[in-house]
């Protein structure tokens, strides 16, 4: 067994979830890749090696969230290779963690949501529906790609999704939050074989490209990460509390929650002048 896939099968054992040990595998695979091309051993690389390499993921266009995520990941590996006696010493020294400015991502306008509606409305009926699910339950790309047809359920004449092996643990049943979204997903579920298959027959890296074409086709930054801001903001414009778009986002803290939602819209006509 490779050390990779030690390192890999010792993430799923400790709990990690599936999805967050396939994003570990493609930035191991990049750092891997890379040290072959340099003619590198794992038990040579050094500090200055290591600059080099995040040197070489921003030349090619990596950004800085990106390469702080590639970087945390070889230096957890290094940590599990000292465990293992294959090196001494862990080079990813977390000096190399780039400062990033806060983002502030703001929703979808109503405009941009019809241009979206429009764009998704062309596409094959698998990605159709993928995509309307994100924008109605807010669920992250990857946890759409994995899903099967079982993990589709009816209660109470409303239709729910279970998310599960989810980010950070956060495992729960959603329900999808809109009418037009529910029509089609059943639809397409209902041309499905109950099967171990995903459901929508479409990889995470597809479903992000799409995205990024209506981006450039609308003059806009987009990823499916916005169909994530824009559910949690829309669901506090209209009055749900933060606590429960938490628990539908998965997210471990309120806080976090609070980030998603920096651009609701907030009708300060409705505020009691005798509020404070």
């Amino acid at each position: 067994m490779s050390l990779t896939v030690k390192y890999l099968s010792h993430l799923h054992l400790e709990g990690k979830a599936e999805n967050t040990i396939d994003t570990y595998k493609y930035h191991l695979i990049e750092f891997l890749v890379w040290i072959s091309d340099q003619k590198h051993e794992l038990f040579e690389i050094k500090p200055t090696h290591m600059i080099d390499f995040k040197e070489y993921l921003l030349k090619n266009g990596k950004s800085k969230r990106t390469v702080n995520a590639i970087i945390s990941c070889v230096r957890g590996y290094f940590d599990f290779l000292i465990l293992n006696e294959v090196v001494k010493v862990n080079p990813v020294s977390k000096l190399l963690t780039i400062k990033v400015a806060e983002y502030r991502q703001n929703r979808l306008t109503d405009e941009q949501l019809l241009d979206f509606f429009h764009f998704i409305d062309s596409l094959q009926v698998n990605v159709r529906a993928a995509f309307y699910l994100m924008y109605s339950t807010g669920t992250r790309v990857s946890e759409v790609s994995h899903l099967t047809k079982e993990d589709f359920l009816m209660r109470d004449d409303k239709l729910f999704v279970n998310i599960q092996d989810a980010k950070y643990d956060s495992d729960r049943l959603i329900p999808v939050l809109n009418v037009k979204s529910v029509e089609i997903l059943m639809s397409y579920l209902k041309t499905l074989d109950v099967s171990s298959a995903p459901a929508f027959r479409v990889s995470k890296r597809t479903l992000q490209r799409y995205a990024a074409n209506f981006g450039v086709e609308h003059g806009i930054q987009f990823s499916c990460h916005v169909l994530r801001h824009t559910f949690a903001t829309l669901l506090l414009e209209n009055g749900v509390p933060i606590e429960k778009i938490q628990y539908l986002l998965g997210h471990r803290s309120v806080a976090i929650t609070r980030h998603y939602t920096q651009s609701a819209f907030i009708n300060v006509n409705d505020l009691d002048p005798s509020v404070l």
